[in-house]
């Protein structure tokens, strides 16, 4: 016996097709317009080509040469203070910041790349470390310099080319490295350094 009807074949309504389509595109619009915004709010490049927004983050930055501007930027991105010596006639600052947290601030001179493996220039690196200041007084044993701002610094006895110093209340814990001993003393307790601005 034939069917006296054709087969049926599926095909969804048009009206409900549309209906999904449209959402399916709105939805793909509104990710679009907050990823946008996401990228123009927090991940804009600088003038020195480093990352930088105003969050803390976990990312690896540098090494890379930059202008004061791009530091203070980078030590803003960074979500912690970041010490350095200020400015220093004739050397640009190079920034580095680890995914641990950890940042430095080295000085070139001009004509030296920026992660040149060299160790004879001055560093100044911020380490995260709870209780920085109360932890430097107890290993220092009575031994320990104060420097401007009310913090402490201790030279290395393993390293005397490395000066820990710590501030009150500051929950990190900065070193200042020099080949010279006396150098990396004299930028410890001269009053330089403070958090970049």
């Amino acid at each position: 016996m034939e069917p006296t009807t054709p087969p049926v074949r599926y095909e969804p309504a048009l009206s409900g097709g549309k209906k999904t389509l449209l959402s399916v595109l709105v939805v793909i619009a509104l990710v679009l317009v907050a990823g946008l915004a996401a990228w123009f709010l927090l991940g804009r490049s600088s003038d020195d080509s480093a990352t930088t927004t105003t969050t803390p983050t976990t990312t690896r930055v540098g090494p890379v040469v930059v202008s004061q501007k791009t530091l203070s930027a980078l030590a803003v991105n960074a979500g912690h203070v970041v010490y350095w010596a200020g400015p220093i006639a004739g050397e640009r600052p190079e920034f580095t910041k680890t995914t641990t947290a950890r940042a430095f601030v080295r000085y070139l001179p001009a004509g030296v790349k920026a992660g040149d493996p060299s160790t004879d220039y001055l560093v100044v690196a911020t380490y995260p470390f709870s209780n920085a200041y109360a932890a430097l007084q107890k290993v220092a044993k009575g031994a320990a310099v104060k420097i401007p701002g009310g913090g402490i610094a201790v030279v290395s006895t393993a390293n005397p080319t490395s000066v820990n110093f710590a501030f009150p209340g500051v929950p990190y814990q900065g070193e200042v490295y020099d080949p010279s001993p006396e150098k990396a003393l004299e930028v410890a307790t001269s009053g330089d350094i403070q958090p970049v601005p």
